[in-house]
Order: C-alpha cells, then sequence, then structure tokens
C-alpha cells in the first residue's frame, strides 16, 4: 500500500518549530528594532579580513592569502568559504537569519536529537529549552563566538542521525548524521565537531557490546557502513576546508615546533604549548556553577548594586553615589580558578534535579553511554585541575593537543544532562511509577541538587571567597585610594562580603526553583496531578523561567546597541590612523604599541598590521614575535618593513613614529650566513644585520650552492604591482645577488610558488620568517603567486562529492519512505 502524506501528525511538530522561532525573537527582540550585538571576535574577524574583502569586492577573486594581519596569513580561518560544497547555500541562508536565529537553531538541532531518542513532544521540548538556554550557550552568543555557536547548534542533529540509524532506520539515520556533519564542517569550529565526534563513539561502543549480545552484529555493521559511507561523502564535500585545515594547522601554533624544548618541558609531535592550552580550565568546585548560578561570583565584571557592602563601603570614604554606583558595577565579583570569566556555566536547577532523577530512571540502552559522556567531559572541561587525566590525553590522545579553552567542553556536559534529564521524564510520564517506587530516587535527587542548595543557602562561609587574581585587584585598589592599604582592605573586605551574599541568594534561588520542579514530580506521581500534558508543560514553564532569568544577567537588551551598516562606522580612525594612511604606498606594516599587539586585530582595518588576534597563528611568526620582538630588537622590526610605529604621547593619546631604517619590500644582502637549525637561526636575529646579512637553514643549501651571488651596490629591485595574492617586482643587476624580501615564508614552492619572467624558480626561507631568492644578472620580471593546490584540487573533490552526495541523500529519503514499520533495532 503506497504511503500518504500525513500532514496531521506532522502539525504538532511545526507548531513547535514555530514556537521556537517565536521564543528565538522574544529572547533577541531588540534586533527587530534595528539593533544589535556588538560582538568582540567578529569585529576582530572583520578588522583582520578587510583586505580580503575588499579585494573580492574590487576584482570577484577569493584569495587566500592577507598580508593585513600578524605580517602575513592565509586566510582559510579568516574571511570566506573557499569550499564548492554542496551545504555553502544552506550555511548561507542561516548566516542570513543574523543573530536572531542563533536560539533557535540550538532549539532545533537539539529537538531532532531527543525526537530520534523518543521522547516526545513536550519532552523533547523540555530538553531543547535545557540545552539552548544554557548560560554558556548564551555567553557564547554576546561573545561572538560564531563558528563555536554554530558547531553546538547542529552537533545535535549529528548525534540524532547516528541513535536513528543504530534504532533500524538506517537510511534516514545515515542521511541525518551526514547533514548535521556537513554542517557541523561548515560552521568550522573543530574543536566542537571533535567533542561531538567522541560521544558519537562512545555511543557507538555501547552499541556494538549490545549488538554482539543480542546477536544483531548484521544489523549493526549494516547501519554502520551506510553511516561511514554517507559521512565520508560529506567529509569529502569538504575536502578544500578540510585538506587546507590540516596543512595549515602543522604551520600553526597547534603543529609541531622546530625548536628545542625548553628545560623541563616535555618534546611532543606537535600542538599547543600545555599552558596555553589549558589557560582556561574549569574548577573543581567551581562546576558547582551547574546548580547554583553565581556559586563562582558570576563575571569577572560582575555588576553590584547600591545596596551591596561594597558601595556602602565606598560611601564611608565620601565617593560621590554617582562614581561609587558606576565603581560597583565592574568588580570582579569572580572568584573561580580561570583568569577571567562572563559568567557562571547554569544548567538549570530543575534540569539538574531532572537529572539526576534521570539516572535512576532513564532507558539503560542510551542513560549508559551519556553518563560515561558527561563524566569525560566534565573532567575535560577541569584541564590542569586534573591534570593526572588531562595531561595525559594531551601528550598521547590522538589530536587533542590542538584545542585549547577545555572549559568549552562543558556545552558537552549540559547536552548529555539534558538527554539524561529528558530520558528520565520520559519514562516518568509514559510508565507512570507509583510514590513507593518513585520515592527512593526522587529524595536522593532532592537531596543531592535541593540539599546541596539548601546547605550553601544556610551556611555560605564555607569558603573564604578569595581568588588567585585578587592581589592585583588590591594593588589597584590601593593605588587608586593614594596608597591608602587600610581603605583598600576595608573594600576588598566588602567585596568578600558581596561575594557570600551572591551565593546565598542564588542558592536560595536554585532551591526555590528545585522545590517547585520536585513538587510537579510528587504531584503526578501521587496521582494529584493526573494530566501527563499539564505535567511536561509544568516543567517546560519552570525550567524555561529559571533558565532565561539567569540568561538575562549577561545577554539583554541592555547588550545591543543600535545596528550598524558597514564597518567603517565602527572602525573610526584615530589622528595617528590618519596620519599613517596619507602614505600611500601599497605595502608597508604598522605596529601599535598602545595595546597587547598579540590580542588586537583592529589596526588591521586600516594598516598592514604586525599584529593580530587570531587563535592559529603561524608558529614562526609567534616565535619571533616572543623572542624578538618583545624585547624590541629593531633589526627584525627593519626586516619586516615597519616603517610606523603607533605609541603613546605626552598627552596620552597615540601618536606616530617613522622609522626610517624599514628595509622596504625587498633587498639584495652581501652575504649568506647558513644555521644548522632553528635554534641557531632564532638567536642569530639578536645581532644580526638583515641589510647586510641572510640568515638561512642548511636544509635549503642546495639553493645556495647552484650560483655565487656577487654583491653589486648598483643592483636594484623593486615592488611595481601589489595584490595579496600576486606580488610583481622588478630586478636590476649586473650581477647575480640574493635577495631577500619582506614577506612571510609560507610552504614555498608549493602555495606559494616564485616566478622569474613566468619561469617558475625555488625560493627559500631567510632569517627565520621571510623569502630569500636566487636572482640572476640582468633585468628580471620576480612574481609570488599563491596557489594552493589543496584549495585548486579540493574545490574539484568538493564538486563530485556534491554530486554523490546528493544522489545518496536523496536514495536515503526514498528508502525510508518504502521503509515498511519494524521493531527498533
Amino acid at each position: 500500500m503506497k504511503k500518504s502524506f500525513n500532514f496531521k501528525a506532522l502539525l504538532p511538530h511545526l507548531l513547535v518549530v514555530l514556537g521556537f522561532a517565536v521564543l528565538s525573537i522574544v529572547y533577541m527582540s531588540p534586533v527587530l528594532k534595528g539593533k544589535t550585538l556588538i560582538q568582540n571576535d567578529p569585529l576582530q574577524a572583520a578588522a583582520a579580513s578587510r583586505e580580503a574583502s575588499d579585494f573580492f569586492k574590487q576584482t570577484g577573486e577569493w584569495t587566500g592569502w592577507t598580508n593585513s594581519t600578524f605580517g602575513g596569513m592565509p586566510t582559510y580561518f579568516i574571511w570566506g568559504h573557499h569550499s564548492r560544497g554542496i551545504l555553502i547555500p544552506m550555511g548561507s541562508v542561516i548566516n542570513q537569519l543574523g543573530q536572531g536565529g542563533y536560539i533557535f537553531f540550538y532549539l532545533l538541532g537539539f529537538y531532532i536529537l531527543l525526537l530520534a531518542l523518543e521522547c516526545g513532544l513536550l519532552t523533547s521540548v523540555l530538553g531543547a529549552i535545557a540545552f539552548a538556554f544554557f548560560s554558556y550557550n548564551i555567553q557564547i552568543i554576546e561573545a561572538g563566538h560564531i563558528s563555536k555557536v554554530q558547531a553546538l547548534e547542529f552537533a545535535p542533529i549529528m548525534i540524532a542521525g547516528v541513535i536513528w540509524a543504530y534504532r533500524g532506520r538506517s537510511w534516514i539515520g545515515a542521511a541525518v548524521f551526514s547533514l548535521g556533519l556537513g554542517l557541523d564542517l561548515w560552521a568550522n569550529h573543530a574543536q566542537i565537531t571533535y567533542y561531538s565526534g567522541i560521544i558519537i563513539a562512545i555511543f557507538a561502543i555501547f552499541e556494538i557490546v549490545r549488538a554482539i549480545r543480542q546477536k544483531k552484529l548484521s544489523s549493526f555493521i549494516t547501519s554502520s557502513v551506510l553511516l561511514a559511507v554517507m559521512g565520508v561523502l560529506i567529509v569529502a564535500n569538504n575536502t578544500s576546508v578540510l585538506w587546507t585545515t590540516l596543512e595549515y594547522t602543522k604551520e600553526t601554533i597547534r603543529g609541531k615546533s622546530e625548536l628545542s624544548p625548553k628545560p623541563g618541558e616535555k618534546s611532543t609531535s606537535g600542538g599547543l604549548d600545555r599552558d596555553y592550552a589549558f589557560g582556561w580550565s574549569y574548577g573543581k568546585l567551581e562546576s558547582l556553577t551547574l546548580l547554583i548560578p553565581n556559586f563562582s561570583g558570576g563575571s569577572s565584571g560582575g555588576e553590584l548594586d547600591e545596596k551591596s557592602e561594597s558601595y556602602k563601603a565606598l560611601g564611608r570614604y565620601n565617593i560621590p553615589p554617582e562614581t561609587a554606583s558606576q565603581f560597583v558595577r565592574s568588580l570582579p565579583t569572580y572568584w573561580g580558578d580561570q583568569t577571567f570569566v562572563g559568567g557562571g556555566i547554569y544548567s538549570g536547577a530543575i534540569i539538574c534535579f531532572l537529572f539526576i532523577l534521570g539516572l535512576f530512571l532513564a532507558d539503560n540502552r542510551y542513560k549508559y553511554p551519556f553518563v560515561v559522556a558527561f563524566v569525560f567531559f566534565l573532567f575535560v572541561s577541569w584541564g590542569k585541575n586534573l591534570a593526572i587525566l588531562n595531561y595525559t590525553l594531551f601528550d598521547y590522545f590522538p589530536m587533542f593537543n590542538k584545542f585549547r579553552a577545555v572549559s568549552m567542553a562543558m556545552s558537552l556536559v549540559q547536552l548529555c544532562v539534558a538527554v539524561i534529564a529528558a530520558l528520565g521524564v520520559k519514562n516518568l510520564l509514559e510508565n507512570k511509577p507509583d510514590w513507593e517506587q518513585l520515592k527512593r530516587p526522587f529524595f536522593i535527587s532532592l537531596g543531592l541538587t535541593g540539599g546541596v542548595a539548601l546547605l550553601f543557602a544556610l551556611v555560605p562561609g564555607l569558603f573564604d571567597f578569595r581568588s588567585e587574581n585578587d592581589p592585583r585587584f588590591i594593588e589597584g585598589l590601593t593605588q587608586q585610594f593614594g596608597n591608602n592599604k587600610a581603605a583598600a582592605n576595608e573594600i576588598y573586605n566588602a567585596l568578600l562580603a558581596d561575594r557570600s551574599d551572591m551565593l546565598r541568594s542564588d542558592a536560595f534561588r536554585s532551591f526555590f526553583f528545585i522545590l517547585l520542579g520536585a513538587g510537579v514530580v510528587w504531584a503526578y506521581a501521587t496521582q494529584k496531578l493526573k494530566n501527563v500534558t499539564a505535567v511536561a508543560g509544568i516543567l517546560v514553564g519552570l525550567t524555561l523561567i529559571d533558565m532565561w532569568a539567569v540568561d538575562r544577567r549577561y545577554v539583554n537588551t541592555d547588550s545591543f546597541q543600535q545596528k550598524y551598516y558597514s564597518y567603517d562606522e565602527l572602525f573610526q580612525p584615530s589622528a595617528a590612523n590618519q596620519q599613517i594612511l596619507q602614505d600611500t604606498d601599497p605595502d608597508y606594516r604598522v605596529i601599535d604599541l598602545t595595546t597587547n599587539p598579540l590580542m588586537d586585530a583592529r589596526l588591521s582595518y586600516f594598516h598592514k598590521s604586525l599584529g593580530g588576534y587570531h587563535g592559529a597563528s603561524l608558529r614562526r611568526y609567534r616565535e619571533v614575535m616572543d623572542a624578538q620582538l618583545s624585547k624590541n630588537t629593531m633589526a627584525v622590526y627593519n626586516m619586516l618593513n615597519t616603517r610606523y610605529f603607533i605609541v603613546p604621547g605626552q598627552d596620552g593619546q597615540p601618536t606616530v613614529q617613522k622609522n626610517p631604517e624599514a628595509l622596504g619590500n625587498a633587498w639584495f644582502v652581501k652575504e649568506v650566513k647558513q644555521v644548522n637549525n632553528a635554534d641557531e637561526e632564532l638567536k642569530a636575529l639578536d645581532t644580526f644585520n638583515p641589510r647586510q646579512t641572510a640568515l638561512v637553514d642548511k636544509r635549503f643549501a642546495d639553493q645556495l650552492k647552484t650560483v655565487t651571488p656577487q654583491p653589486d651596490t648598483t643592483a636594484t629591485i623593486r615592488l611595481t604591482e601589489y595584490k595579496p595574492n600576486h606580488l610583481t617586482y622588478e630586478s636590476n643587476s649586473p650581477t647575480t645577488q640574493t635577495a631577500v624580501f619582506s614577506e612571510i615564508y609560507y610552504r614555498g614552492g608549493i602555495d606559494w610558488k616564485a616566478f622569474v619572467d613566468g619561469q617558475e624558480t625555488p625560493h627559500f626561507r631567510a632569517d627565520y620568517i621571510l623569502r630569500g631568492m636566487i636572482v640572476p644578472a640582468g633585468k628580471h620580471k620576480i612574481e609570488f603567486k599563491f596557489d594552493p593546490p589543496a584549495v585548486k584540487t579540493g574545490r574539484q573533490i568538493d564538486r563530485i562529492a556534491a554530486v554523490a552526495w546528493v544522489l545518496l541523500f536523496a536514495g536515503a529519503i526514498f528508502m525510508e519512505y518504502r521503509r515498511k514499520p519494524s521493531k527498533e533495532a
């Protein structure tokens, strides 16, 4: 019998999706009034990518290289999707929804995951709210970590596909998995995709054990093969992105350094420095923020009011009320283990209660893999605070050392919490256990959540509320009060009291919500509330009220500003910038020493900057910055053609200093000094004269021995045409010369290729990070072109894989349509 489309069955889900859209818009309602969140990361990316985006506007050509940030680097993670994958248009549509769409896709993705677990409509809505309004997931929206947001939106879809596949719906499961994976790869946040893959791996291990025990291994293999085929095709659909990422990563701070390890430092096969990777490690005790939002004091710039002890203490020192009010709105109320945070990571008090209850009630098949994943990611989030595990993973587990800020694993913790809570509610509503059956797990759950919250509410003095960052705060206070240490200590003690009050207040708050949620469960179990829809609906409403109110501490109407229509409105050139912009030479560099060059890309909006803001900058360049530019080695500034320095002026305003010793775009040297390794080469930068000498690693000796350069003072070389991905020079010399180009060396002869009069010519790395070349006598046209094979060939593979994936995806939909209902695998 031919199947017919059942709109009646679909209608409730469409209404849920409509409800999700309404929730998202209401939360982000200022966007309807022409306002927007001014997010730091997108602003930094806009500044770093301006050269590339302007180039595209002018030529219609995508450039894989920009010279406007960190002296020069690929644009793979800065601007534009170079992939030709099938999901790129879908991603573009998602981006068009803007900030109003972030919460919507959180909700939708997790709803699909819980539908795959057959949690029912309202229970799935409950879990979706728990995930979407998890405070960390809201905080990263405010911070502008958009690739992370989007990866988290689509990770649940990927997991849902795997669950469907192993529940006997192999075709549609594989199709949904590949769609989720493709969108996750489009989001381009490898760490979240990697973490999501770990959840899938844990789930698959449990499934294969189950299949073996139930003698259904053939079904497991069939589903696994379909998942693998669809997964491989969607990965192939992203070949250009993944290939360039793989090659680029090796050259960045996530790749292996050629420098010898420092004393006491372990040599690794590559990856981030351990201290950098674990810089944001969640504290073990701090994890109680999952239950009590302000357990650790909220954000590093927490807002206090006129009722606070800090405000009262300021009043005792005759600080004007307006000044005192402003001061207490940016105090470091946070006292946890991390350097600074945007707020507490809150799971929701009711969700915590339901999570513990779910550990007793949820179906074992799905409970156990998500419990294991929960424990694993909680331990990972602790980072250096659980060094015995995380340092081992960092040293030996594949790819683990490529990622930083392990506290983001808390989003995967919440994913597991919300799944188990929803599974527990599902079982509660479907099986209707009586009070005697439920009594023991109920009181254990209530004690571990409500009891703990009540304990901290009544006895907050269990902690001293001091932080490792406090000494700097006290020192600053002392200076502000004219070296009056007594005043500084009094205000600091008032801050400690405020931290205690914040814990007490939020502990009572959590206890109250837990009592409400537990009361609903008790009323249902004792038959005082019999309507299943009403029970689920009340839990949904209470959870939304609880989490919404906490999230509004971090993203609220005051977080939005009037919408801007071009970045020119946000990036206004200073007087120093305007002065430099009068120099119309197309290629020179600038550094701004009035800010931290490693944490600010705004200068790149106007100039070719030596600094930038990026988590995957080139390792050799960062090594030069750390070893040389940090101690103001002028020879290195000169070889990088640093023509202008922006420095603090006497009036406190940025002022410009021109560097007359900057060496220009290219020059001929008198000698080449070969070095044995990276250590020698970096050290030699201390005292060398880049105008006279080029430092070259001995691995390039073959290029140097073919000819003998003969320096000549009449020889000239100059830049004649500039494009970020195509540089043209003219040389004129009576003799063969050694030229050094003030351009960052990157995969020479592979991605960056050199040509002399149209003939490809090898070039080498000089002075640790620049390019060098033997230039023949006579007048010549020299070109450098950036044309990575990974992009060119990768795009072709993208297109082929796209066709294959679309055909197989359509086939999967057809197979699902003609599938006969069968028992769950």
